[in-house]
């Protein structure tokens, strides 16, 4: 099949590319400033765009067969770009016949609305994109890569720590971006699934002093942990995303409400029971451990 994928040159993406091409896919890796992607050595085809340049988005879609849509967050950015983005690639791509669109949310998307703002707004994004094609909602829970980025990664890798924004009895269905890539993948294949919300996770669902003895295993290193709260985790993530297009203060209430929903919600958004999926899409996810042993703190390769 010839696959789209928007938002190739962020780290969803690219995953999404590699897997797609090594599958036999004919991809286009959609981004602003492409740079040349190589997968086993073979070129992938790549385009420009902004997702404000409707012009572009039209001209990308001709000939399509599935697109996969990775939108930024509205965590840390404005809301009515993206939302606009939402809108204009589903009327090009009804435009353009496009059979099906696979739209990853990156987060949870909770069925009824809890007042945080990047929810609703990946709610009004599917339903812009179901006005216009049929639409496949594959929501990820928390990202195993999340540990090697950002906020997380130096507490691991300085002083063998794992700090996370969980509570410590809070059950969480780790997944890899590879993962998420693999369940988009066979999910394109089953159109019938369109109108679906799919809530994705990993094989294993553990609390963090569970997934800490797992990466400890994997990583040959005696790591300890922290169950970060979401106050002292708001403040870290307010000054890392300062500049991002959002006030530091709207930044934090608003992770604060998120993370506190995502903790003490009842109907536990993190937990999520795969099996029923995997039996649907015929997927095989990868453990904890295994995952950890092919990406490193101290030395990751960033793909498998």
């Amino acid at each position: 099949m010839r696959v789209i994928v928007f938002g190739a040159s962020g780290v969803q993406g690219r995953h999404q590319v590699h897997v797609l091409a090594r599958a036999g896919h004919s991809v286009v890796a959609v981004s602003r400033n492409p740079k040349p992607v190589l997968v086993d050595e073979k070129s992938v085809e790549t385009f420009a765009a902004d997702f404000t340049d409707r012009d572009a988005i039209a001209k990308v879609l001709q000939g399509a067969d599935r697109v996969f849509l990775n939108l930024p967050s509205t965590s840390f950015n404005q809301s009515e770009p993206i939302i606009a983005a939402a809108r204009y690639i589903g009327e090009a791509a009804k435009n353009a016949k496009v059979p099906l669109i696979l739209f990853n949310t990156s987060m949870p998307v909770a069925k009824e609305p809890q007042g945080i703002v990047a929810q609703d707004d990946r709610r009004e994004m599917r339903r812009l994109l179901r006005e216009s094609v049929p639409t496949i909602s594959i929501e990820p829970v928390v990202y195993l890569d999340n540990l090697l980025e950002g906020w997380a990664l130096p507490p691991i890798r300085d002083r063998n720590t794992v700090v996370y924004c969980h509570k410590p009895d809070l059950h969480v269905s780790w997944i890899c971006h590879h993962d998420v890539a693999q369940i988009m993948m066979a999910a394109m294949d089953h159109p019938e699934l369109a109108g679906r919300d799919i809530p994705i996770g990993g094989p294993e669902t553990v609390m963090l002093s569970q997934l800490t003895e797992k990466l400890s295993k994997a990583w040959g290193k005696q790591l300890s942990y922290e169950n970060q709260t979401v106050a002292d985790f708001c403040d870290k993530i307010g000054k890392a995303m300062q500049g991002r297009g959002l006030e530091t203060d709207t930044i934090v209430s608003q992770m604060f409400k998120a993370y506190t929903y995502y903790n003490e919600a009842e109907d536990e958004p993190f937990n999520v029971d795969m099996r029923p999926l995997v039996k649907e899409l015929g997927v095989k996810l990868t453990p904890i451990e295994e995952w950890a042993k092919r990406r490193s703190p101290w030395d990751d390769k960033g793909y498998y």
